[in-house]
């Protein structure tokens, strides 16, 4: 049974109900000596709390994320199945993608990535415009979305809802259509943050690779997609906000623009942290200040009043740009670290992505 869906929810409201029923007819019926007794209420009373939470973190796990899309995901087993660090040189081949239908407009499939080894799951919205025959000939703009950690790339079209986002600014002619492609950032499973960063076995993924090559190259090769480099950006909150500018700033030549939405600038996952060489090379604001030319990126970076170091990581960012022109800083009062301050964000940030890539 899947982790995600309406099947497995049911299934712990029907456990969480099952056991206060059972609390409340045991609870004076329960024999032996006194301990006994007492033993049994507190091992029943402790069953019905246990299937109450387990209710609340589906529910959330449902609603808010998902964070967990499946079992792998959430408890491990083996990474090569979806992570391989083997190096596969000498170009990729372009695999034609089979999709299904995830939500109205949006499809989804698992792709091969040939160049880092990682099996991940892709989720695209096409606009509106894409079918219609008055641009059969038209080459889309691409912004790729990363999620946090944990999270999943299918969270952007649900509990994120951009799709109805795109569809609101494009009716109201306040931006133009743009292909949206979530990406699978969390390819450890059990949990393990990944660090946007290609990192070495025992326990590493090309995870870089599989984003900034991979996911591009499958997109470009089974939809019309701008060639451009400066038509194509990359957007994320949490993890995927530090991920989006990390692999702008390193690969400028994929990537023109990158939105950070309560992001950070250094990498924070062990697997890249403990290697002070990869670490350093994996943080975008110690790599832009180190250089003389910079890359021709724009950036936008954006947080919360009320997320403590999302602002200050923002500005502290945005200081060593030399060009200032189209990096902008967007700011929200209210919030924390939530789905909720991130849908807040996502008008104006789908608008200054707009002006970017059109």
């Amino acid at each position: 049974m899947s982790l995600t869906g309406t099947p497995f929810f049911v299934l712990t409201v029907a456990l969480m109900i099952g056991a206060m029923a059972l609390l409340a007819l045991v609870w004076n019926r329960i024999p032996g000596p006194r301990p006994v007794r007492y033993a049994g209420r507190m091992g029943a009373t402790m069953l019905s709390q246990i299937t109450a939470v387990l209710v609340v973190l589906v529910y959330v796990n449902n609603t808010m994320g998902p964070f967990y899309d499946s079992w792998q995901d959430l408890f491990g087993g083996d990474a090569n199945q979806s992570a391989t660090a083997t190096d596969v040189s000498g170009g990729a081949t372009h695999e034609r993608l089979t999709f299904t239908n995830y939500l109205p407009g949006v499809r989804t499939t698992v792709a091969h990535g040939p160049a880092s080894g990682i099996d991940g799951s892709l989720y695209v919205w096409l606009p509106p415009q894409y079918e219609d025959p008055a641009y059969a000939n038209t080459a889309f703009p691409v912004v790729e979305l990363l999620p946090g950690t944990p999270g999943t790339p299918q969270a952007w079209f649900g509990s994120m809802k951009v799709q109805d986002e795109m569809a609101q600014l494009m009716a109201q002619g306040k931006v133009k259509p743009m292909i949206l492609v979530a990406a699978k950032l969390n390819v450890i499973p059990g949990g393990v943050d990944p660090g946007c960063a290609d990192t070495p076995a025992p326990g590493g993924a090309r995870t870089a690779t599989w984003l900034y090559r991979d996911v591009p190259s499958l997109i470009a090769a089974n939809f019309r997609t701008a060639k451009n480099p400066r038509k194509w950006a990359i957007m994320g909150y949490s993890a995927g906000a530090y991920c989006a500018v990390n692999l702008t700033v390193q690969h400028p030549d994929v990537f023109h623009a990158a939105v950070s939405l309560s992001g950070y600038n250094g990498p924070e996952a062990p697997l890249v942290a403990r290697n002070p060489a990869l670490r350093n090379a994996n943080d975008p604001y110690l790599v832009l200040r180190g250089e003389k030319h910079q890359p021709d990126i724009a950036v936008l970076m954006a947080g919360s009043a009320q997320d403590p170091g999302t602002i200050p990581a923002a500005r502290k960012l945005l200081s060593v740009l030399h060009t200032r022109g189209p990096n902008q800083l967007l700011t929200v009062q209210f919030g924390g670290h939530t789905t909720n301050v991130w849908r807040t964000m996502q008008p104006g940030a789908l608008l200054w992505l707009s002006a970017r890539l059109n």
